[in-house]
C-alpha cells in the first residue's frame, strides 16, 4: 500500500564515484549521466561560439570514424555509440552517448581528445586547483580505470547525473 520504503533508497556509490570521477579527470565533459533502463552513459560537452551543420556533421563523423578505428583496434565488438547536438546561440551541446557494457577508459580518453582537437578554444573547460595536482590526476585516473572494469559487476539501479557547478562536482539521483 506504501511505498515510501523503495523512494529512500541511496545511490549505488560506486557509479556515483564513477560520474564524479569522469568529471574530475576530463575537465572538457560538463556534464555525465547513466541511464539503467539502456545502461548508456552520456558525456556532454559544452562549446561557446556558432556552428554550421557542416562543422557539427564533420565533428560526429570524426568522433564516429575515429571510434570505429579504436574499436577495431581494442577488438571491442557490437559497441554502441549515439551523437547528438543540441542548443542554440552562443552555447551548445555536443552529446556522445555510449553503453557501459564495452567502454574502456582509453575511449573515454580518447573521446574527450576528440573534442578538445577539433573544437579547440571553443571547448569550455574548468579546471580547478586539483586538477593541476599530478599526483591527484594520476590517482583519480586510475580510480577511474578500477570503476570502469568493477561497474559492470553490480547492478545500477537509479539514473545519475553528475554536473560541475564551478569548482565542485555534483551527482544527483533521479
Amino acid at each position: 500500500m506504501f511505498d515510501f520504503l523503495s523512494r529512500n533508497k541511496k545511490p549505488n556509490l560506486d557509479a556515483s564515484r564513477l560520474l564524479a570521477s569522469i568529471l574530475v579527470v576530463y575537465p572538457s565533459v560538463q556534464a555525465v549521466s547513466y541511464d539503467p533502463k539502456d545502461g548508456m552513459l552520456e558525456l556532454s560537452f559544452a562549446l561557446k561560439g556558432q556552428f554550421s551543420k557542416d562543422e557539427f556533421e564533420g565533428f560526429l563523423k570524426y568522433v564516429a570514424d575515429s571510434v570505429e578505428a579504436y574499436h577495431n583496434l581494442e577488438g571491442l565488438g557490437n559497441a554502441t555509440i549515439e551523437l547528438n547536438v543540441e542548443g542554440i546561440f552562443e552555447t551548445c551541446f555536443v552529446n556522445v552517448r555510449r553503453d557501459m557494457a564495452t567502454l574502456t577508459y582509453g575511449e573515454l580518453t580518447l573521446l574527450t581528445e576528440l573534442a578538445i582537437n577539433y573544437f579547440g578554444d571553443n571547448l569550455i573547460e574548468e579546471v580547478d586547483g586539483e586538477s593541476n595536482d599530478d599526483d591527484y590526476v594520476m590517482a583519480q585516473e586510475d580510480y577511474l580505470e578500477q570503476m570502469l572494469s568493477n561497474i559492470r559487476q553490480i547492478r545500477i539501479e537509479n539514473r545519475l547525473v553528475g554536473v560541475r557547478e564551478r569548482e565542485r562536482v555534483i551527482i544527483y539521483n533521479n
